[in-house]
């Protein structure tokens, strides 16, 4: 798995060289209330870590909620093969004495 983040890793930091190579050129940017003359390529960067951020919050969110999902669920089957192993005790005895 270590392996793998840091191919990852290699990978992003090539794109974004490689974009950053070939993108030299200077474009506006109007906001709501200004305007900014950037390059490029620190255009894409920003709007992918932009991206990158928006797509982390909604996955935590994601995830945190299928993990408490799975904790409750864990403690709910947890409690019923406790209650079911109480329920299972020794056979009453019957009277033969007929």
């Amino acid at each position: 798995m270590k392996v793998v983040k840091i191919v990852l890793f290699v990978l992003c930091v090539f794109i974004a060289f490689v974009l950053g190579s070939q993108n030299p050129q200077s474009v506006q940017v109007n906001y709501l209330i200004a305007s900014a003359q950037l390059p490029l390529a620190a255009l894409i960067s920003v709007c992918f870590v932009i991206g990158l951020l928006v797509g982390c919050f909604v996955s935590f969110r994601v995830f945190s909620k299928l993990k408490w999902q799975n904790y409750r669920l864990q403690r709910r089957n947890t409690k019923l093969a406790r209650d079911s192993n109480n329920d299972i005790g020794p056979e009453p005895a019957t009277d033969k004495d007929g």
